[in-house]
């Protein structure tokens, strides 16, 4: 394996097995104490290059090897279920980063496109005090969950995770609940500025 630079960090390029090495398909099937030694070996040979996929997606090294180490963790987890094409497990890796590159950045953009909606709540509380007493009011009538979970996130300012931990629900519920509110609390702010 030869150590090249991409971006800030190192990858390395890919390592062929040799040719009495067995196959990815092999060593994802080995069981027992033999699993962990089989699959130390398939990440030695394709880290460098899902590393470099990743890289190319993200742009950072910390984002990079992130997906690296996600994209790997699945395949751990399913590699009794994975179909490979031919013996070798990277296809399935580069496909794996790519497609986890691309679900992080809607992530973002989504995370971007709702702080953009609370920045339009928040300037809206700034240029008018009424709208605080709106905003009681409006968390007043959303069911009791529902208000705890945008006061941890718009006013706390938690992430999901957080406001998850706090609430008792699933980051995915919090995230869920959210949505749902800011969504309620948007149209309501708007029909209640209409109405003066």
């Amino acid at each position: 394996m030869r150590p090249s630079t991409i971006g800030g960090g190192v990858a390395l390029e890919p390592s062929e097995p040799e040719a009495s090495a067995p196959s990815d398909r092999v060593l994802l099937a080995a069981a027992g104490r033999a699993a962990e030694p089989a699959f130390t070996e398939v990440l030695r040979r394709h880290s460098g290059v899902v590393y470099a996929v990743a890289f190319r997606q993200v742009g950072t090294v910390a984002d990079a090897e992130e997906l690296v180490q996600d994209a790997f963790v699945l395949l751990w987890t399913k590699r009794a279920r994975l179909r490979f094409v031919g013996e070798s497990a990277l296809p399935w890796l580069i496909v794996t980063v790519k497609h986890l590159a691309a679900n992080r950045r809607r992530a973002l953009q989504r995370r971007q496109r709702h702080e953009a909606g609370d920045g339009a709540l928040a300037l809206a509380a700034v240029e008018s005090p009424e709208v605080d007493d709106y905003l009681e009011r409006a968390f007043a009538r959303l069911p009791e969950l529902d208000a705890l979970v945008a006061r941890l996130c718009l006013v706390e300012d938690l992430t999901y995770a957080e406001a998850a931990i706090r609430s008792g629900l699933t980051e995915s519920a919090v995230r869920n609940r959210l949505s749902r509110t800011r969504g309620r609390l948007r149209r309501e702010l708007a029909e209640e500025r209409g109405m003066r």
